[in-house]
């Protein structure tokens, strides 16, 4: 039994077995990196204090606003066309790589062009030097994880990253504890970040160590980079509305209510891993399809099945048990949030079949029409934010954020379906609501710890569809007979 578990989170077999595995290690992964993070950004705030800290994520959001320069939307279309261009593999890295170099030297003048003027303290702007180096081999690590979904091989990018952060945790603890100073802890991203790099580069020296410039073409790097900015467009304009929200509340009202506001959104960002998880696993098998001209519609009908049976049970139980999350999270001062974090959680399952959609428009090479319908949003966003933000605060944008992801969901469905036929007949979803309502039940009045609640809720969802004989649950167990 144990060798067969081990098989089936380590080996590729089936499509649906694929999908579940590679799900498993960049959701696991990333929901292990997001609590080292979160432990070390906890222990930073402790010993740093809110003057020396707020130095530290001035300087670190502002240098990571300029992420989106030095990938540019490249890591998909690498995967992509190194999935339907097998034979020209290296010429496509090699080129990629190059196109990547250059990118970086754009954002590095970028960053040195602008920090003056963005940045009024004098720590923050000297913390940009050290963290600009983080960002590079952060980055290029991310990049380099596109070979091992490219080869369906999550099970190494999962172990990369759980690596890289575990690192990044150890280094930043011991460096505050020799120096409690934002620039130590610069020094243990930047470390870490490098220390990151070279183990995925040493997993893929085979792959990557070879001369690029044996293969530069500056026609295949401009294709590269013109199949690639509607991805790093997108990408800015998800920063912009990121940050929106908070700088519009900001200039309304006081910072206290920015925390407030900020302590919903920050346990929706950490939940993120789990559509970017399921994402991240079917797209290389749906660009192997469109290689083979096969159709899409079974692998994207189980892949949105999937997203509802996991993120269904998480809305239900944030919706139902927000108080009681925000209260063990954040203490009791940040208990006024919770009514936002419940309209926050409408987003969760909208993300989970938004980003499965977004990925299959990239896979088609129709990202870019989505574009328009990207600007459109932001524009909704920022107009309902200046115009209820006022009277009602933080409230408000969180329920605007639940309503523009809507949007978003449903223009990406209306240009999908323009190229892709959905069968969304068999993707049954009736089973999942009436569980998770039950379970919603269960846990609101069940009389115990938030933990608790927690687990007993989960096991009594997992088992309800194990009685109702459920399609993904009963496959799953039966690969691991």
């Amino acid at each position: 039994m144990i060798k067969k578990i081990v098989n089936f989170f380590w080996k590729n077999y089936s499509e649906e077995q694929r999908i579940v595995k590679n799900s498993f290690w960049i959701g696991f992964s990333r929901f292990g990196g997001s609590v080292m993070r979160a432990i070390l950004v906890i222990y930073s705030f402790r010993i740093l204090g809110p003057t020396l800290q707020g130095s530290f994520s001035l300087a670190m959001n502002f240098v990571l606003i300029f992420s989106f320069i030095i990938d540019f939307g490249l890591t998909a279309i690498l995967i992509r066309e190194i999935l339907q261009n097998q034979e020209r593999k290296r010429e496509i890295l090699g080129n990629s790589m190059i196109a990547v170099s250059f990118l970086i030297l754009i954002a590095l003048f970028f960053i040195n062009l602008t920090k003056g003027i963005f940045l009024k303290d004098s720590l923050a702007i000297s913390l940009t030097i050290i963290l600009s180096l983080f960002l590079i081999f952060d980055t290029l690590r991310e990049f380099s994880y596109a070979l091992f979904r490219a080869e369906e091989k999550m099970e190494y990018q999962g172990i990369t990253h759980l690596i890289t952060n575990f690192s990044l945790l150890v280094l930043g603890i011991c460096f505050l504890n020799i120096n409690a100073s934002p620039l130590y802890l610069a020094y243990a991203y930047l470390i870490s970040g490098f220390f990151g790099f070279l183990i995925t580069f040493f997993l893929l020296r085979k792959e990557i160590f070879f001369n690029f410039f044996k293969f530069f073409n500056l026609k295949i790097i401009l294709s590269l980079i013109n199949k690639s900015w509607p991805i790093g467009i997108a990408n800015f304009l998800f920063l912009i509305l990121t940050y929106l929200d908070s700088i519009i509340i900001g200039y309304f009202h006081s910072a206290k209510e920015v925390g407030l506001y900020n302590a919903t959104v920050k346990i929706s960002e950490f939940l993120y891993f789990f559509p970017a998880a399921i994402a991240m696993a079917i797209f290389p098998i749906l660009n192997k399809k469109l290689k083979n001209n096969e159709n899409l519609s079974d692998v994207l009908s189980f892949g949105i099945q999937f997203a509802i049976f996991i993120s269904l049970p998480i809305f239900i139980g944030i919706f139902i048990l927000a108080p009681e999350i925000i209260k063990l999270i954040f203490g009791k001062e940040y208990l006024l949030s919770y009514p936002a974090l419940r309209f926050v959680s409408f987003t969760i399952p909208l993300n989970f079949i938004l980003l499965i959609f977004i990925d299959v428009l990239i896979a088609l090479d129709k990202r870019k029409e989505l574009l328009l319908y990207d600007f459109f949003v932001v524009l909704i966003n920022f107009i309902l934010n200046i115009i209820f933000v006022p009277r009602f605060s933080y409230f408000a944008s969180a329920l605007i954020m639940s309503f523009t992801v809507s949007l978003s969901l449903i223009f990406t469905y209306i240009i999908l379906r323009k190229y892709q036929k959905l069968k969304l007949k068999n993707i049954q979803i009736s089973n999942y609501l009436l569980v998770s309502f039950l379970m919603g039940i269960l846990v609101y009045f069940l009389p115990s710890y938030l933990l608790v609640k927690v687990i007993l809720g989960a096991l009594f969802y997992f088992f309800i569809l194990f009685l109702l004989k459920d399609q993904i649950l009963t496959n799953s167990i039966n690969k691991l007979k």
